[in-house]
């Protein structure tokens, strides 16, 4: 599929994606998904627009996805898969 030209976020807005997405995923503890979640995850990423797949990272919140896929608190920012993890932390995250 060809690649979308989004513009890449930041270096400040990834390094803060990164530290958001760690510190979830460690308080979670530093839980990952299955073999099998993980190359459905991929296999949505790698058809996605917005994948770029010469660095295999997101257009959108600019991870690598070969982490943020295999991380069970992982979403995608296009909510094409979402996280596996308590969903009550989410919700209280958002308040």
């Amino acid at each position: 599929m060809k690649e979308k030209k989004d513009k890449m976020p930041s270096f400040l807005d990834k390094v803060s994606s990164v530290i958001k997405d760690t510190k979830r995923w460690i308080f979670h503890g530093a839980q990952s998904v299955t073999k099998e979640e993980f190359m459905r995850r991929a296999r949505i990423c790698n058809e996605c627009p917005h994948f770029i797949h010469k660095s295999n990272t997101c257009g959108i919140c600019g991870c690598w996805m070969e982490v943020k896929a295999k991380w069970k608190t992982s979403e995608c920012p296009k909510r094409k898969w979402g996280n596996e993890a308590d969903s009550k932390f989410y919700k209280s995250e958002k308040n």
